[in-house]
């Protein structure tokens, strides 16, 4: 099995055609067919079908064609680090970032490697949880920074906690329940909402009711813009979940009050995951470091505001 094989078949299965494929990879179609068929027959498994709209991978193909991504990727990131070595720089750490800390804690870890390891090139990457878990198993990034999912993440993965975020319930100033001195759960299930369109918030949300024996609210929009999210709840028309550092460090603060819900927090771990065998390699280990530094400088300045303040 041949890296160019593997590279015109993801082409393909990308495509979902065999002309868009073979102009991708810069061969002519019949040669892009005689590799997949070679392909195939070294395999021993079929692995495309055509249908109606186009051709689509079969189990096999499929089950190929995520480990073909793994495999094209890795080579990809090396040939890049082997360069970047000889160009003189110390490599470069793919990281992804949860939409919640694209700001709050990998600027200061960007701008403290800016100056520590001015040789060591970041990319960072910001999307939800469930994207950013797809490119570090894909073998796109080195590791990312996110809250955690309810359940374990994959055993080949390290899960690293570093902090606890806690997130409220928070509105416009112009919402009814805004003037309240005590909000219920039971008040909230009837409100209309806006929270992120992620497996892992609708799992949270749903167990924010569930535990009084509450109904789920039907009255909900969904997006994975947190900007549009503050500025629904900043209207007085929407409820959200979000978290505290969020809310303290956005354009529409002045506009926002938090609802005085007993016990109406959410905490969650958030922190670092990535591949064990990664972390040895000397640049992902520096963006490591630093990302551990950071969050517990923070959680050490939270701490001791959450004493002075009490």
């Amino acid at each position: 099995m041949e890296l160019r094989q593997l590279r015109h078949f993801v082409a393909v299965v990308d495509s979902a055609n065999l002309s868009r494929a073979a102009e991708r990879v810069a061969i002519s179609q019949p040669a892009l067919t005689r590799s997949i068929k070679n392909l195939e027959d070294l395999l021993g498994v079929e692995l495309l079908e055509r249908q109606p709209r186009g051709v689509v991978p079969t189990e096999a193909g499929l089950a190929l064609y995520h480990h073909a991504q793994i495999v094209l990727n890795a080579c990809l990131r090396l040939t890049r680090e082997v360069r970047e070595l000889e160009r003189g720089t110390s490599g470069t750490v793919y990281v992804g970032v949860g939409s919640l800390y694209a700001t709050h804690i990998t600027s200061r870890v960007a701008e403290n490697l800016s100056e520590s390891q001015p040789r060591l090139a970041l990319v960072i990457n910001e999307a939800f949880f469930e994207e950013l878990l797809r490119r570090l198993i894909d073998m796109r990034l080195d590791l990312i920074f996110c809250n955690f999912p309810l359940v374990a993440a994959s055993p080949d993965l390290v899960q690293e906690a570093l902090l606890t975020v806690r997130s409220c319930i928070v509105t416009g100033k112009a919402h009814p329940l805004a003037a309240r001195r005590e909000v219920t759960r039971a008040d909230l299930a009837s409100c209309r909402w806006v929270i992120a369109d992620q497996p892992h918030a609708q799992d949270s949300f749903e167990k924010f009711f569930s535990v009084e024996g509450l109904p789920v609210p039907r009255d909900i929009f969904r997006t994975n813009s947190l900007n549009l999210m503050l500025s629904l709840a900043a209207s007085g028309r929407f409820l959200s979940p979000l978290p505290e550092h969020l809310v303290a460090e956005s354009a529409v603060v002045d506009e926002l009050s938090v609802l005085p819900v007993p016990g109406g927090y959410i905490e969650r771990q958030a922190g670092l995951i990535y591949r064990k065998a990664d972390a040895s390699r000397p640049a992902v280990e520096h963006v490591l470091k630093e990302f551990r530094r950071v969050a517990h400088s923070m959680s050490s300045a939270q701490a001791s505001a959450s004493l002075t303040g009490s």
